[in-house]
């Protein structure tokens, strides 16, 4: 899809989307994380992975998705939990940093949501979606992980021969996962990762080997070629790039389509609410000069130094 970078309107403070949209929580739910005795749930995850801006949401999905966000999420709370541990969210200071976090939240989404909805309406948003599908195009993509042994510390003999030695060792596991049942494949992944983290010689090892989802373009060409032509689930022989000897799994595939509208709807609105920012904004003056004369409101300049 087109990302869209939304022209910012006069007066708003952007905040973290994630913030600014807490989850609903309705029990029972599946449990995402737990930490220390803070129940993260899955709903909740949704929720604030769909609410951070659409560039940032397009890095996570090409890092390993929600997992990679909720790895991130979870240090977060931890920070902030030592935070409310030791009171540091009493200080008058940081109050007022999060009340005025919250006020310029509300007033944001209001004028964005309700506001808004006066200039630009659900038809207009729809049909900008239905006029241009090259924008919301989806690439076919790969989620991947990968053993790479490489020859720099090594004779290429002695790479291949490890590669060799770790493709039987996996083999041997793939044997005794037999079987297309998602029961089947999530094993022999696991295993994979195990296998990753024990012998792959670059940065994702730490990661069992996970290189995300990837699209045509951002591989190796003799990795790419092995990559999309694995079905789903299954594992490559020893495929030579640049970079040494790799074997390649391929956890899913997405094939090319374009984007459904419920998922992208948020991000459309807000790309056309930023051109219309004059008309938005003489909204925002219109109400508040109406609520101003239908509210009792006193102001004493002189007491302001």
């Amino acid at each position: 899809m087109k990302r869209f970078a939304p022209v910012a309107l006069l007066m708003f403070t952007t905040l973290t989307a994630a913030a600014q949209q807490p989850a609903a929580v309705d029990a029972p739910q599946k449990v995402a994380a737990v930490i220390n005795g803070e129940i993260i749930t899955v709903a909740k995850l949704d929720a604030l992975y769909a609410a951070i801006p659409a560039p940032t949401r397009a890095q996570y999905d090409q890092a390993g998705g929600k997992v990679a966000f909720l790895d991130n999420y979870v240090a977060k709370r931890l920070l902030i939990q030592e935070a409310l541990k030791s009171g540091f969210d009493q200080r008058p200071d940081v109050k007022l940093a999060v009340e005025a976090a919250r006020e310029s939240a509300l007033f944001d989404r209001y004028v964005k949501e309700v506001v808004a909805a006066g200039v630009l309406t659900d038809a207009e948003v729809r049909k900008y979606y239905d006029d241009r599908p090259a924008d919301f195009a989806t690439p076919e993509q790969v989620k991947v992980r990968h053993i790479v042994i490489s020859w720099k510390q090594r004779s290429r003999d002695d790479a291949r021969r490890v590669a060799e030695q770790v493709l039987s060792e996996l083999l041997a596991i793939r044997l005794t996962a037999a079987g297309e049942s998602e029961g089947s494949r999530q094993v022999f992944v696991s295993r994979f990762a195990e296998a990753a983290r024990k012998y792959s010689e670059d940065g994702s090892a730490e990661k069992g080997g996970d290189l995300g989802w990837v699209g045509r373009g951002q591989l190796d060409k003799n990795f790419e070629q092995a990559a999309f032509g694995i079905r789903r689930g299954m594992m490559s022989g020893i495929i030579e790039t640049t970079f040494g000897y790799h074997l390649i799994l391929v956890e899913e595939k997405k094939d090319a389509g374009i984007e459904p509208f419920e998922s992208v709807r948020n991000d459309v609105r807000e790309f056309l609410v930023g051109q219309k920012t004059t008309e938005v904004m003489s909204s925002v003056k219109r109400l508040t000069n109406e609520l101003r004369q239908s509210s009792k409101v006193a102001i004493y300049p002189e007491n302001v130094k």
